[in-house]
């Protein structure tokens, strides 16, 4: 696991390596975990995208060009369940997104943005029009968010920290 993050474009390609690299990860986070925690796991899974997810890939590419990189990520990704990492991140299918949507003020102006998850303590995720991802400040989309990164691919390069991180120390992650 590297800890730094290197710009790489979100591709098909890189995706996959992403999942299959998250997914093994997860694995090995519930592999004694139920001696370790004294309870049982609970979703820890990278879904495919469904159909419906697809469609909303392409929606979102049509829309602006700042949601790009979600639509090639909602047509390889589907919903992202990490019930036992830290706090907890979940990451809403494409479906799901196209649906999701706010406006951020603090993105310099009311820019439109959509919901793209949480953890499980309900801190919001977004991406912004531009690309950057978006965290809300407190358990509420009325609380104000703060950008944590500057497009989706940092942002999951974060995740994939966070795992590794919880993997090897039981810390937290980094989002």
């Amino acid at each position: 696991m590297s800890d730094s993050y290197d710009a790489v474009p979100l591709t098909a390609a890189s995706l996959a390596a992403w999942r299959e690299e998250v997914s093994a990860a997860l694995a090995a986070v519930t592999r004694g975990f139920e001696e370790k925690y004294g309870y049982g796991p609970g979703e820890n899974a990278i879904h495919p995208p469904q159909e419906d997810d697809r469609a909303a890939a392409e929606r979102l590419a049509e829309e602006s060009p700042g949601f790009a990189d979600l639509a090639v990520y909602y047509g390889e990704i589907g919903a992202v369940n990490m019930g036992d990492i830290g706090n907890a991140y979940f990451l809403r299918s494409g479906a799901e997104a196209l649906d999701e949507r706010l406006d951020l003020p603090e993105a310099g102006g009311t820019v439109p943005a959509v919901l793209i998850g949480s953890d499980g303590g309900g801190i919001h995720y977004a991406v912004a029009g531009d690309g950057a991802v978006w965290r809300s400040r407190r358990a509420s989309t009325d609380s104000g968010f703060v950008r944590i990164t500057n497009d989706l691919a940092e942002f999951l390069d974060l995740l994939r920290r966070s795992v590794h991180r919880f993997v090897e120390s039981g810390q937290p992650g980094f989002v």
